[in-house]
């Protein structure tokens, strides 16, 4: 099973990666009830919890 492939959207910028995540229930409720809450999709939360957390941008 293929887990990380370069975006082939085609719409997307060639610095993004489509990937597949195991994760606890309660972990991505929680995870996309703060994206809601924040107007935004559960990706773009998760990049943002990563990106905080590894202290990036």
């Amino acid at each position: 099973m293929k887990t990380m492939t370069p975006s082939e959207s085609g719409g997307g910028s060639d610095d993004m990666t489509h990937t597949s995540i195991e994760i606890d229930r309660s972990v991505w409720r929680r995870v996309r009830s703060d994206a809601v809450a924040d107007g935004k999709n559960v990706s773009e939360k998760l990049e943002e919890v990563l990106k905080d957390y590894y202290d990036l941008e």
